[in-house]
Formats: C-alpha cells, structure tokens, sequence
C-alpha cells in the first residue's frame, strides 16, 4: 500500500503537477489554511516554524531536491506558472488546504512555510506570496502561483512570465502588491547602523548628484540595516541601477 502511495506521488510530481494533487487523499493531520494566515492581512513577515516533513530532501523524475533549511537571503529569476481551478480544496505540501484566492506558491526549495517576493519582469508588477507547496517540476519554471498572484502580477491571460523570485526574511515589512513604480531593491545589509548610515549619505550624494529622481532609504530588518534604492517602475531599470551603483562606490 506504501508502494502504491509513492509510486502516485512520484507520478504526480514527474507530469508538472503540485503536491497538492498528490497528496488529495493522503491522511495528513495539519491545520487548514485560515484566512488570517493570507498575506494580505499581514504588515510584516512573521517568523514561523519550519515543516518537519516538506523541508526534507526528496527525489523526482530522478532528480533530488534539497530544500533550503532557514529562511535567508535568496533570489532567482525564471519562468512562472499558476495553479488550474481544479487543485481547489487540495492538500499542499503543508498540510494546508490550497486557496486559488490566496496568495500562495509553490517552489522546489524555499522553505516551507516562508515568503517571497515575485515580481513580473515584463512589466514591474510584484506580490508578496506565502510557499506552503512544492513545484513546479518542469525545467523551464522556477514556482507555481495561486490565480489571485498571478492575477495581481498580470499574466493570467499569457499562463507564464519571467518573474524574479526573491525570498523575504522574518520581520521584513510587506509593501502592498505592486502595480508599477514602487520597486526598490537591495544596495547592501549592515551589521552596524552607524556604517548603514554613513553608506546611506554616500548612496544620496551620488543619486543627487546624477540628478536622478530615486532615492535611498534605510529599513531595519531583524537585527541588520538595509540600505534600498527606489522606487523604480521597471525591475530592469531597477537591476541596471543597482548595478551601476554598486560599482561606483
């Protein structure tokens, strides 16, 4: 009977499609996904315990899969997807019942649960999504959205875009679903507030003296500073920027 169980999960997994599916009739005992978990209710990343069982590595298709084991610094640029209408109610890999309205992923290594930040590179859009499941196991795809993130990022219509996928760590506030013109990215962490700020002065100078509209900001992230650039309205106007900036200081 154990065979038989993985043996379907195994070729659930190797047609594309999310734990979800293959775990509709297994007997997990886990919480349901409650609305008050929605990402749109929260104003900061919460920290939560790791799965026991979705963060351990597994095999598809003949290829293994190692699950991040922390939530840290992470970003990825790929082809994205979203759910059919028929994985409605389904099991993820946390237990969790999926919510097409949610706003909800699949990825192949991010823990689970964590949180990310997707934005569609071809036109600025971003959604903050919790990953509870795994997937999507095609070579060209790097996560499976919920229909309400894949709405909210504009690709319904087209059934994939090229995102960048950039996990976000506990205490990290959570900026509204992006529509254009309020990307910011990374410059650089600090240990230190006194060295972010003095790197913050450097970063408006520059900026100021490039007579350049963005402007830098300093955010504290658990016990680190991080020193942002934005807003942008196109994430590779956003990237291009960056670059330039890390290079001439």
């Amino acid at each position: 009977m154990i065979r038989i169980k993985v043996l379907f999960v195994s070729l659930a997994m190797m047609f594309g499609f999310s734990m979800a599916y293959a775990k509709q009739s297994s007997n997990l005992s886990a919480p349901v996904y409650h609305a008050k978990k929605s990402v749109s209710n929260l104003k900061a990343v919460p920290a939560e315990h790791l799965h026991k069982t979705a963060n351990l590595s597994y095999q598809v298709a003949g290829k293994r899969y190692y699950p991040l084991q922390k939530v840290a610094s992470f970003s990825q640029v790929g082809r994205a997807s979203y759910y059919g209408q028929n994985f409605q109610g389904r099991r993820t890999s946390s237990g969790e019942r999926f919510n097409s309205q949610m706003l909800t992923a699949a990825h192949p290594t991010l823990p689970i649960p964590s949180y990310a930040r997707v934005t569609n590179l071809s036109n600025g859009k971003t959604v903050v999504v919790r990953v509870n499941d795994r997937g999507p196991f095609h070579a060209n795809r790097v996560m499976d959205l919920s229909y309400a993130a894949a709405q909210q990022l504009g690709f319904v219509r087209a059934g994939t875009a090229q995102v960048r996928v950039e996990q976000i760590v506990p205490g990290e506030r959570i900026q509204p679903a992006g529509t254009g013109g309020n990307i910011y990215v990374d410059l650089q962490r600090f240990g230190s507030k006194e060295k972010a700020q003095q790197y913050l002065k450097a970063t408006s100078r520059h900026l100021q003296a490039a007579g350049s509209q963005q402007q830098t900001k300093l955010v504290k992230v658990n016990n680190s500073y991080v020193v942002r650039m934005g807003p942008f309205q196109q994430q590779q106007r956003a990237d291009e920027a960056k670059k330039s900036m890390l290079t001439a200081l």
